[in-house]
């Protein structure tokens, strides 16, 4: 069985000897497949013992994986890495894992090192190459191949988005097996680059298609992207206009769900409360309504009936899957707390 880490990389020589290091022991080989550096990246990535593929960006993120997959060689497993990414792993642990495997694909737990509200998600990134590929221009997503013995697709940029799909019930690789450490949102101007970058990739794939489902896949691309680069206006456009056009959907869940976030952080409240009880009405997670609904409310001035909602919360974890750390809810706790207790007794 043979497990090999796959990165694409453009410029990344201040990240990729950390991440190479991390990846020690974990896998049998590493392939960088760079797009276009002007710094050391190629010539440090040999150093480090990694084989080295070079393509041209295509603005397609989808592309570029595929790209590097299929130069990797046949590997039995590969494991998806960025450069800004650190694995922490149990090799022997992971290499059992692999081995008594029966799926395509598993998903990893990827803590989000983020400059406002860090986070963990779980999203596909070990995976058998023979069984899946990648789609999606930005905020790409592994996809099984029809055919499970083809080839790796080819490099050429996919021109639209996927319409969305229900994601496949893959299972999780445990966390002390493995995960991923993402650096890469931790300081805010980073963020806010790699964002506008992506948002120029989601209005191209806008301009390209003219089916529904991709369309408002763009749009919740897009208003996110906005989001990261700072475009507030921009950002509650885009999921206004996802949410027209797509009601009720997967896409329309996150979107609603993003900008009651966003309007959330700009102090529209009463907007809030509305958006966090129509995804209550949708099926979203009761205690994650409750969490957006309470600090909603609180803002508006009406703690004891925050607080009523907020006491119950467990958990946060949002529709995308992503969980928000408990001594965060436990602070949010307190202060609502804090609040009633001196409201009471003034």
């Amino acid at each position: 069985m043979n497990l090999v880490a796959v990165l694409i990389v453009r410029d990344e020589a201040a990240n990729l000897s950390g991440c190479l290091a991390a990846l020690g022991g974990v896998v049998d080989g590493v392939h960088v497949h760079d797009t276009g550096s002007v710094d050391a990246t190629v010539a440090l990535a040999r150093s480090l013992g990694a084989t080295v593929s070079e393509g041209e960006w295509h603005d397609d993120f989808a592309a570029a994986r595929n790209a590097a997959v299929g130069a990797a060689g046949r590997p039995d497993w590969v494991l998806s890495v960025d450069a800004d990414e650190r694995a922490v792993a149990a090799p022997e642990r992971l290499r059992d894992l692999l081995r008594a495997a029966p799926a395509g694909a598993f998903l990893v737990e990827i803590d989000n090192r983020h400059d406002e509200l860090p986070y963990t998600h779980r999203t596909p990134r070990l995976f058998r190459p023979a069984a899946m590929h990648w789609e999606g221009r930005v905020h790409e997503r592994l996809t099984p191949t029809a055919d499970p013995t083809a080839e790796a697709p080819s490099a050429k940029p996919s021109a639209a988005e996927p319409a969305a799909k229900p994601m496949p019930q893959w299972p999780v690789v445990p966390r002390d097996a493995l995960h991923l450490v993402h650096l890469g949102y931790a300081d805010p101007e980073t963020r806010r680059r790699k964002a506008a970058r992506n948002a120029g990739l989601a209005e191209a794939t806008l301009s390209e298609i003219s089916d529904k489902s991709e369309i408002a896949t763009a749009l919740l691309d897009l208003g996110r992207s906005y989001v990261g680069a700072g475009r507030r206006q921009a950002a509650v456009d885009a999921f206004e206009r996802l949410r027209e056009l797509a009601p009720r959907t997967r896409q329309w869940i996150l979107g609603t769900d993003a900008l009651a976030r966003l309007l959330l952080g700009a102090g529209h409240d009463e907007a809030v409360v509305v958006l966090a009880r129509q995804l209550r009405d949708a099926g979203v997670d009761g205690e994650y309504c409750d969490w957006l609904e309470a600090q909603a409310l609180a803002q508006l001035g009406h703690p004891d009936t925050a607080w009523r909602l907020l006491r119950g919360v467990r958990r946060v974890v949002d529709p995308a899957g992503r969980s928000y750390p408990q001594h965060h809810l436990a602070e949010l706790k307190r202060l609502l707390g804090e609040l009633v207790t001196a409201g009471r007794g003034a």
